[in-house]
């Protein structure tokens, strides 16, 4: 939200926000003024100082003040997320996890796993299957597998030093998400295009075709400066 890692459990309640300015409205009311009638025994009272007053409209900053508490006890009822964990969509089929996994992820391959692991979470609390697919790995057939053992997958695997080649995990692709109609796909990216990225995008769209798809980028710095290797 707004470019910071914040996101809200029950986001609808912050609808209510555009209910302030009624509420503005409503503060400021104050009850009609009481009508005088001359009463000659009144003279008497006139010399009394009143110990309290009531001021026809509310202080600006108490209006403020009183704005602001109903503001953030919406945002409080919305539920706020700092960092919020990754999590599928909610379905109820199996989970497609894709994890680029050569030399351009090895920076931020820690908070990979993290991540990785956080989407396992969700899906074994959804009672759903998943196959953890690495790109980098040589794949022939993908399987489902129970999410404590994609946990135990994830803890063992390291960043590879080669490229990955995303292209040669297509075929199995192809036949995974031919028997698994309602697997959700989800990808984590390492953001590098190693000059076959459009050509892979490209195969893969019509197998994910009406599919949820999820793609999780970044945490790889960008190079500030290119030198040679001899400077």
């Amino acid at each position: 939200m707004l470019g910071l890692p914040l996101a809200f459990a029950s986001p609808l309640v912050l609808f209510a926000l555009a209910a302030l300015p009624a509420l503005w409205w409503l503060l400021r009311l104050v009850p009609p003024r009481p009508r005088r009638v001359r009463f000659p025994p009144t003279r008497i009272l006139m010399d009394i100082a009143p110990k309290e007053e009531t001021p026809a409209n509310s202080p600006w900053w108490l209006t403020l003040l009183r704005l602001l508490l109903a503001a953030i006890i919406i945002l409080a009822m919305a539920g706020p997320l700092w960092n919020p964990p990754a999590a599928t969509s909610g379905g109820r089929g199996p989970v497609l996890l894709m994890m680029d996994d050569g030399w351009p992820s090895a920076s931020s391959f820690e908070q990979r796993q993290r991540v990785a692991g956080e989407i396992v979470a969700s899906a074994e609390s959804a009672g759903r299957a998943v196959a953890l697919v690495p790109t980098a790995r040589p794949v022939i057939d993908i399987a489902l597998e129970t999410p404590s053992s994609v946990r135990e997958r994830l803890r063992s695997m390291e960043p590879l030093p080669h490229t990955p080649d995303r292209a040669a995990i297509l075929p199995a692709l192809q036949k995974f998400l031919g028997a698994q109609p309602e697997a959700e796909i989800v990808w984590l990216t390492d953001g590098t295009d190693t000059g076959r990225a459009e050509t892979f995008i490209a195969q893969l769209a019509p197998l994910v075709r009406g599919r949820s798809v999820t793609v999780f980028s970044g945490g790889t710095q960008a190079p500030l400066a290119l030198t040679g290797a001899t400077n």
